[in-house]
């Protein structure tokens, strides 16, 4: 398989006055997941949104195998799962599938439940049971590299384990980059770690480096 690289660079997001990323920086690698730690509002979001194209920034840099891309395209290699709901309240959810060309079955096959929501629209679906179908989505997509922002938000202690598997099943052969609050549930799946603190992106090592930075107190 081949291998390929994303780096996201030199991201500056300011509203008004606030600076919210004077340095924004992440790598992904396909057969990897990165996970990206940080405090509410440190600019994770803000980062993919940027990197999406769906937030206007000062600047912000993307290249894949070291060859810029034009975020006008961008969603033809990395698909993203936003912090915020990805699908229509009206769609139902075997259209979605196809819309995705995502086999509607195959998640039935994972998630047995889903069975009988085939014809349901989201707004029948609960919060934990729509966003575990467009993880699914998105997991499911053809790209290289996938984007997942608070992807356990809302889901069930069962299936988070479930969702941990697919995660990693499908780092085999992608690039993923993974933010949460559940700390645990990133640092079981992550090859390596991010955290954004104080508008730049740093390097985590070892637990101390997320004391450091702020991100977890010195006796957590």
């Amino acid at each position: 398989m081949d291998r390929h690289k994303l780096i996201v660079d030199s991201v500056v997001v300011r509203f008004g006055q606030k600076t919210v990323l004077s340095g924004g920086y992440i790598t992904s690698s396909t057969g990897m997941v990165t996970g990206l730690l940080g405090r509410n509002g440190a600019g994770k979001s803000c980062m993919f949104r940027a990197l999406m194209g769906g937030l206007r920034v000062e600047n912000v840099m993307v290249s894949i195998d070291g060859k810029p891309v034009d975020r006008q395209h961008i969603g033809k290699f990395i698909k993203y799962l936003p912090q915020g709901q990805l699908l229509p309240e009206s769609v139902k959810l075997h259209r979605a599938f196809e819309l995705y060309v995502v086999n509607y079955w195959r998640f039935v096959n994972r998630f047995p439940r889903y069975s009988r929501f085939y014809d349901s629209a989201i707004w029948e679906l609960s919060g934990g049971e729509a966003r575990l179908a467009e993880l699914f989505l998105i997991l499911m997509s053809e790209a290289p590299f996938y984007i997942l922002d608070e992807p356990f938000s809302q889901i069930d202690p069962v299936n988070i384990e479930v969702v941990k598997e697919l995660i990693v099943e499908r780092s085999k052969d992608h690039g993923i980059i993974v933010t949460d609050h559940n700390y645990d549930a990133i640092s079981t799946v992550a090859d390596d770690l991010f955290v954004i603190a104080d508008g730049y992106t740093f390097p985590v090592t070892k637990r101390d480096d997320l004391t450091r930075h702020g991100y977890l107190r010195p006796d957590a």
